[in-house]
Order: C-alpha cells, then structure tokens, then sequence
C-alpha cells in the first residue's frame, strides 16, 4: 500500500471516541513497524496533521483546523444554504442543520443556531449514526432501494436495536413511506430532549441527497405548526437545490 494511503490511515484512527493517540498504538492498530510509523506521524507533525502532546501522544493538528475553515467558506452548498437557514431560524427560533452522509455515517455540514443558542447533539462534524433521527431517514429514504438494502446488511443490529425494522423488508418499505410523505419527525431518537424535523434535498444526480432540518426540545416542538415548517423546509430545499443547478451551469 502505498505512503499516502498508510498516512491517511492513521489520520482515520481519530476519532470523538480517540481523540488523543500514542504513536506505538497507532503503530500496533495499522500493523506498522515502529521505524516505518514513527517516520508517517513525524510526516504528519511537520505538515500540520497531526501535533504531538504531552508523552508521546499526538492528536490531530491545526492544519485540519485550517482545512475545514476553507472546505466551509468554499462549499457552494453552503454558501447557498447559510442566508436561507439563518431565514429559518430567525422565523421559526428553532435550530437548522445541514446534514450530508459519509460513508456509514450522517454528518451536518452546516448549522444556524436560534436566538436562544445552539443544542449541543448538533454541530458541524459531528458523525452520528445514519439509521437515527430526521435527517438520516429521510436522505436513507432518498437513496436507491440496491443502496438500502446494502446498508441494512452493514448494520443490522444497530437498525434492529432502534426498533425502526427488522428485516430489509420492512427497513426498505418504512423508508418508501418517509419518501411519499415527503419528510420525517422524529422524537428523542438521536437525544432524548430533542425532536427534528427534516426534508429531502435532491440537488445533484451525482451525489447524495441532502437534509435540512429544523431541531428543538421536545416540549417547543410539540407546539409547531408541522405543516407550514414541512411547506418551510421544502421551499428552501427546492430553493438550495435550484440555486446550486445554476452555479453549476456555465
């Protein structure tokens, strides 16, 4: 295996659950010898991607910091959906996220907070699982049914401990629902203080569909108009999704 594809293996070591590695553990996870992975984190030390602490421990360094700054300000996802969520927020004082999925897991990409702060389930980055809550439902449910059903063989026993289904069957058949209808509430399924409410956004055959979605305590949800959020979120998504075509277009 090549250099750079060894290196990018150790970056993917970190995770919210290891943050902070030693070298001779990373050496011993990826099965490099001390010389070979010593001579890769130093690499990644000089270039910014790693920094070394305290006692032979690095954690991702501030390189990583910079490149999200500029995936952030350069994303023309996001820079056509910030104004259009911060409209929402601003209307609605609820939460609004951008979430998009990445191999086996949702991430939102973009998020506004309402007036009253940001929750704390929610950020951008933040891998959650992508069988759980609004936004994972309805992207999954925009899929292909080929992609679906892969994705229930992968994590079988996450979905079937959700008690959202049991089968690809029904897995697959709940999810053309929540593609009818055209969105998805969910109640405390990611955090239990937390409801969301999320649409499609379908912007490009060539990649993954999108979500948005609107987030709020339980008790503040319980008292929306789901309805005009529903006709809200799509009118923005419709939006996000016609503005991205026209950049794209020469």
């Amino acid at each position: 295996m090549s250099t750079s594809n060894n290196m990018l293996k150790i970056l993917g070591l970190f995770t919210l659950e290891q943050p902070i590695l030693g070298a001779d553990a990373i050496c011993e996870q990826l099965e490099f010898s001390k010389p070979t992975g010593y001579r890769y984190i130093k690499d990644l030390v000089v270039h910014g991607l790693l920094e070394r602490l305290y006692g032979g421990q690095y954690t991702l360094g501030p390189r990583v910091s910079v490149l999200d700054y500029i995936a952030k300000k350069s994303n023309p996802i996001i820079q056509i959906s910030t104004p259009l969520m911060k409209s929402i927020t601003e209307q609605t004082e609820l939460n609004c996220s951008l979430t998009q999925f990445y191999e086996n897991y949702c991430l939102d990409i973009h998020h506004e907070s309402d007036p009253w702060g940001s929750l704390a389930a929610y950020g951008r980055g933040r891998p959650r699982p992508a069988y759980v809550g609004a936004a994972p439902k309805v992207i999954m449910a925009n899929t292909a049914l080929k992609f679906q059903n892969n994705f229930f063989d992968k994590n079988t026993e996450q979905i079937i401990a959700t008690g959202f289904a049991e089968t690809a069957e029904v897995f697959t058949q709940k999810l053309s629902l929540i593609k009818k209808q055209g969105y998805y509430l969910s109640k405390g399924e990611f955090e239990a203080p937390l409801t969301a409410l999320a649409v499609p956004i379908v912007y490009s055959n060539k990649a993954f569909p999108l979500a948005i979605a609107v987030v709020g305590s339980v008790k503040r949800m319980n008292h929306i108009d789901v309805d005009s959020i529903v006709k809200m979120l799509h009118d923005t998504a419709k939006q996000i999704a016609l503005e991205f075509k026209q950049a794209e277009t020469p």
